[in-house]
């Protein structure tokens, strides 16, 4: 029997024809929020996040366990640079996918990482097969750059893949595929961005994210919505499931904060001490972030999906006003006048660059060391 029948087959159980390779192994390098609570588990929550490793021989299988709380989570693989390679988790389930056979008998290196939105779950990284006999090998050292970005669907690459419908309104896409499958996180202006400027990311987007609770899209009906004063501090950031997060295990040169999109739902900027209220809120997670990131600048920003311009208006002003660290305001050259709908591939391209090319003027972010 092949390798590649075997894994179909073998329900997850140690097999004589493969090498199993745990979650916790030491080749492995994780990127991102990811949760270890169990030694062997590595726990997937945000778009974007991934694991990185070399291994010889010519096939490669993953473990992961989906916990059926969203829409099948998506990932995607790319081996040596190779295009993507994309499978779909089966929801409710702990199973193998085969990813790659046939490869040259050589070392390979592998990128692994979440296609889909919080909104997914939780998938659960088991491990990886390999051919019998052979090894895994530590991958290239991180970047010495380090950014953190916080947003919403945009970040999170939401409908990032619909190609054909640039600059079109979200009903307008014909979703033939199973939901998600549009979705991609490495496919984000954030992960864009930070391929650009070599850079390790932390990229925390949940798709209908506000600033406070009670607005928004993230969490069912209105009344019901979490916002980033909810998130910022969370590893598992979904309602009911909340963990905190380990500040000490990244420290950022800089943090990107890209919210105010869907504040409107629920919100009220044009009442002014409904904003001052918002402004505030905005402030208290700047002292939060501020207390973990001591010498991080701050860049407040939206995106190019059409949004009323008076919530960069409001971050403009808490730039201005916050002095406890250094606070930008950075406008897209489409800010808000984009795209009716999510932003397509090449609008997160458009975005990427230009986010890239502004963190690259900020004075001497890239001057500390990475932690």
């Amino acid at each position: 029997m092949s390798i590649v029948a075997a894994l179909i087959v073998m329900s997850n159980l140690a097999d004589p024809t493969a090498t199993w390779i745990g979650a916790d192994d030491p080749h492995l390098r994780y990127t991102g929020r990811i949760g270890h609570e169990a030694p062997d588990v590595a726990a997937f929550y945000y778009s974007a996040t991934s694991v990185k490793t070399k291994f010889s021989g010519r096939s490669l299988a993953l473990r992961f366990e989906e916990d059926g709380w969203g829409p099948a989570n998506s990932f995607g693989v790319r081996i040596d640079g190779s295009p993507e390679i994309i499978f779909q988790l089966k929801a409710n389930t702990d199973r193998t996918y085969v990813v790659a056979n046939g490869l040259s008998n050589r070392m390979h290196g592998v990128e692994i990482y979440r296609r889909q939105d919080a909104y997914g779950g939780v998938a659960k990284f088991k491990g990886l097969w390999i051919d019998k006999g052979a090894r895994l090998d530590f991958p290239p050292k991180p970047y010495s750059k380090r950014i953190e970005v916080y947003g919403d669907s945009v970040t999170a690459g939401s409908a990032t893949e619909a190609f054909g419908f640039e600059g079109q309104s979200d009903d307008k896409v014909s979703f033939n595929n199973e939901d998600g499958v549009l979705n991609n996180g490495y496919s984000s202006y954030a992960a864009i961005a930070a391929r650009r400027l070599k850079a390790e990311a932390h990229i925390q987007g949940i798709g209908g994210l506000s600033l406070l609770d009670g607005t928004g899209w993230f969490g069912g009906p209105v009344e019901n919505c979490k916002g980033l004063v909810t998130t910022w501090d969370k590893l598992n950031p979904l309602p009911g499931q909340y963990s905190n997060w380990d500040f000490n295990r990244f420290m950022p040169d800089v943090v990107v904060i890209a919210i105010g999109q869907n504040d409107a739902r629920g919100g009220r900027i044009a009442d002014p001490t409904w904003k001052a209220e918002w402004k505030r809120s905005y402030k208290q997670i700047l002292d939060g972030l501020h207390a973990h990131y001591p010498k991080a600048p701050f860049v407040l920003t939206t995106t190019i999906l059409m949004h009323d311009m008076a919530w960069d208006d409001a971050l403009k002003e808490i730039a201005a006003e916050y002095k406890s660290a250094p606070v930008t305001y950075f406008g897209y050259r489409r800010a808000g006048k984009g795209t009716p709908g999510h932003p397509r591939l090449v609008e997160e391209e458009e975005m990427g660059q230009e986010l890239a090319d502004y963190l690259n003027r900020l004075p001497g972010i890239w001057g500390r060391p990475a932690r």
